[in-house]
């Protein structure tokens, strides 16, 4: 048993049935221990001063170790840009302390555009963000760290014991972990596509079903009908039914490709408009190579015929440019009359189809002359506008009560127009209830220009009898006053 468990056990069974002895400290307080019995009243005086004592002793450090020869340590390079100011630093140190990871990075974000440095005195506690486990944004800071630590930083990673901050490359490829592979992957295929499907057929046999399909996921990232030789081998060859099928889903996204190239002929064939008699359609039997292509045969909803299911699976998978084509029309033509009056109107649903495409003028053609908040279902095309798309919509009306504004998060934390974050505030405080925690209101505050602040401070008077929007609206100001505070300080 240790000292401390000692030192507790005594307390627990009390100074009545066992005393604390010179044996149980250690030596160079045994003679403390005789002191404090010669002028104790009680027993329990004893103890207390004892562990005191060994309290004190326990806490009071640690000899260095004694090592045959000295450790040498290198000294950090000098920096070659200027520190961020007083004002920033003083901020920071806030960020570091209350936890505000996301103002934290747009803090971040900053001293990079400005080309500033880290204070060497925060460059510990910033480093040993990055690689705590489980932080959700320890890569994005990784990224933006690399160029905001310095020399010094460089020079104090490994004495901290942690690796370089670099990103993963195609040289660490081979020792990369499954999840370091897929950025990895990721990277490459944004900036050379064949080079990551190169690297994809050299490892693929070595590979377990489940990371095959995960690294076909990462595909999506540049995905061209150069990419249709390696999917079609992979779908027709590989022996795993979830590889295969991602494999179909991704040939299924790309608008040259063969698939969809039969699709569209076959869509010519048998689908028909005219103006002013709307839809006709030709019934189509179902094949063998239907099959192959992921059409399924038999519809389950009442009302439409199996003729009709098939080809609205097919007229499902088709871009924006098929419809063009179709009516011979602009892609805004195009768009709004496939929203207003598509074929198979009862069982079509094409926001999957967008979002798929992830087409931003599709979304803004169909969303633009739309009540926003009435259509569900549109929602979710929202993140995908531009911040100038965005300020055309109409967001009057009231939101669906399990609406959350995360769903309206993009991927770059742009800033808002002043318009649409009128409306999404609006939206917000006309909601029965505002529960939103700390990570949701920073992302929020980061995409509202901070001078909503006032128009904030208004929308919470109007509801302060609600306590989750009075919460809400303390910590959102409380929030753009920090961002503005940010923004000032560089």
């Amino acid at each position: 048993m240790s000292i401390t468990d000692n030192v507790i056990n005594i307390a627990l069974l009390g100074t009545a049935n066992r005393e604390m002895t010179s044996g149980e400290l250690p030596e160079d307080l045994a003679g403390t221990l005789e002191r404090v019995k010669e002028n104790a009243t009680d027993g329990e005086e004893v103890f207390y001063k004892g562990a005191a004592a060994f309290f004190a002793y326990y806490r009071s450090g640690l000899e260095p170790l004694k090592l045959k020869d000295p450790v040498p340590v290198s000294e950090a390079g000098p920096e070659m840009r200027p520190y961020v100011g007083q004002k920033a630093a003083a901020i920071l140190s806030i960020l570091l302390g209350e936890k505000y990871a996301n103002m934290l990075l747009f803090w971040y974000r900053k001293a990079a555009e400005r080309e500033q440095l880290i204070p060497p005195e925060y460059l510990p506690q910033v480093l040993a963000r990055v690689f705590q486990p489980g932080s959700q944004t320890a890569k994005r800071e990784r990224q933006l760290l690399i160029s905001l630590v310095g020399n010094r930083g460089r020079w104090l990673l490994p004495i901290m014991g942690y690796a370089a901050l670099q990103e993963e490359d195609e040289d660490t490829w081979e020792t990369a972990t499954h999840a370091d592979r897929k950025l990895i992957l990721s990277r490459v295929r944004r900036e050379n596509p064949a080079r990551g499907i190169e690297m994809l057929r050299a490892e693929w046999k070595n590979e377990s079903a489940q990371h095959r399909a995960e690294f076909l996921a990462c595909l999506e990232t540049g995905l061209s009908v150069a990419d249709e030789d390696f999917l079609e081998e992979v779908r027709g060859g590989d022996r795993s039914s979830t590889v295969r099928d991602e494999a179909l889903r991704l040939l299924r996204m790309i608008p040259e490709s063969r698939i969809l190239h039969l699709f569209a002929e076959t869509l010519k064939k048998h689908l028909h408009y005219r103006r002013l008699l709307g839809w006709s359609v030709d019934p189509i039997a179902y094949t063998e190579e239907f099959k192959k292509l992921g059409i399924n045969e038999v519809s389950s909803n009442k009302g439409e015929s199996d003729s009709d299911y098939i080809l609205r699976q097919m007229a499902q998978c088709m871009p924006l440019s098929f419809w063009c084509e179709f009516f011979d029309c602009d892609p805004e033509t195009a768009a709004q009359r496939m929203r207003k009056s598509p074929p198979f109107s009862k069982h079509i649903y094409l926001t999957d189809t967008i979002l798929g495409y992830k087409n931003r003028d599709w979304a803004y053609h169909v969303l633009k002359d739309e009540r926003v908040l009435q259509s569900p279902d549109l929602m979710q095309l929202v993140p995908l506008l531009s911040v100038e798309q965005r300020e055309q919509l109409n967001l009057s009306g009231k939101a669906d009560r399990n609406f959350y504004i995360s769903q309206w998060f993009d991927e770059d934390d742009s800033e808002w127009g002043e318009k649409f974050s009128r409306g999404v505030l609006k939206m917000i405080y006309a909601m029965d209830y505002c529960y939103y925690d700390r990570p949701t209101c920073e992302a929020l505050a980061l995409r509202l220009p901070a001078s909503m602040y006032d128009y904030v401070s208004t929308l919470g008077t109007s509801r302060e009898s609600s306590a989750s929007h009075w919460e809400f609206t303390v910590r959102l100001q409380q929030l753009l006053l920090m961002k503005k505070e940010i923004i000032q300080a560089f």
